[in-house]
């Protein structure tokens, strides 16, 4: 059923009318003088809707911070003022979605959030007035900031627009957009034309504060290097074209271990040549026979040393002499 608040206190409103003022008479008090008596008469009908109109015409009522005048319907979220006293409205529809916190546990709503900005899905929005600390949730339209009646969060001043700002679900999580031309701030920044809300972020409507809240979103772990090394090789290569040639497969590189070459084996020594009497060495003829049995020796060519074919050398030394033939002959 629809309720009201008055000073941290609910009062829950039947069928029929309910009489607010200070004195006798009074079916709510509005603390204050109690001369005042009655000042405004709260009807509320079969299907539950309230209509709040003044007592009299010297009743002094205002309804978001305007004279109440004619009758009028009340919204949820709407503020009644008498006697300087503000009283909240909150429909029966609505009372799920609306938390009132006592001014004892509003300063522990205040203090600003710590650590780094948390990113938040399109689910489980929500916004905390930090002035009474009433509780707004956020559906799928969205909700929108406003100083009429018809808005879904009344933040009755005059620098507020009629619509001045929103806040709705996205693709990332939830958008604050501003309609009006006084702005609004999103941790004390203005915001340009609409931010993506983190959570705890703060929102200022005029003079009025909100906290934002959302389901956090889940932060996908990063990949590590060696998984990132086996996602690359095991990612499948594209077929080739029709009528193209196969590709080469490269070998896998394989550790080539060390090699060591074997130890030299020593030499054996040269045996001494024989001596003939009178200290002469070996006999001629056999020095002879030798020199004829030997295998002639083939002078090294140049470049020998440094392991370049024979090949090449002669195709150097051919190339040289063409060479050197064609520009004689250019010269004759």
């Amino acid at each position: 059923m629809p309720v009201i608040q008055v000073k941290d206190k609910q009062h829950s409103l039947t069928q029929g009318q309910t009489r607010l003022g200070a004195g006798a008479g009074v079916d709510v008090s509005i603390p204050g003088d109690e001369s005042m008596g009655v000042q405004a008469v709260l009807e509320v009908s079969a299907s539950n809707q309230v209509v709040i109109r003044r007592a009299g015409d010297a009743a002094r009522v205002k309804v978001n911070g305007v004279a109440l005048v004619d009758p009028t319907p009340l919204i949820h979220g709407d503020k009644v003022e008498i006697g300087g006293v503000d009283i909240l409205f909150s429909e029966d529809k609505r009372v799920g979605a609306t938390q009132f916190v006592s001014s004892s546990d509003v300063a522990a709503i205040v203090a600003k959030r710590s650590g780094p900005a948390r990113a938040t899905t399109a689910t489980g929005g929500r916004i905390v007035s930090l002035v009474d600390g009433k509780e707004y949730q956020i559906p799928a339209a969205g909700v929108i900031f406003g100083r009429e009646a018809g808005s879904d969060i009344v933040v009755a001043q005059p620098e507020v627009s009629r619509r001045h700002a929103s806040i709705a679900p996205a693709e990332s999580g939830y958008v604050i957009q501003d309609h009006s031309t006084n702005g609004i701030w999103v941790n004390g920044t203005r915001v340009a034309t609409s931010q993506l809300l983190a959570r705890a972020d703060v929102v200022r409507v005029g003079g009025e504060e909100f906290r934002f809240y959302a389901d956090v979103a889940a932060t996908a772990a990063k990949p590590t290097a060696a998984g990132a090394s086996v996602a690359a090789h095991a990612a499948p290569m594209a077929p080739p074209a029709p009528g193209a040639p196969p590709r080469p497969v490269a070998p896998a590189p394989v550790a080539a271990a060390p090699v060591s070459a074997p130890p030299l084996a020593a030499a054996p020594p040269r045996p001494e040549p024989p001596t003939v009497p009178g200290g002469g060495s070996a006999p001629v003829a056999k020095r002879k026979k030798e020199a004829r049995t030997a295998p002639a020796t083939v002078p090294r060519q140049p470049g020998a040393e440094a392991g370049i074919p024979q090949w090449v050398w002669l195709t150097v030394v051919a190339f040289a002499l063409v060479v050197g033939y064609l520009l004689a002959k250019g010269q004759g």
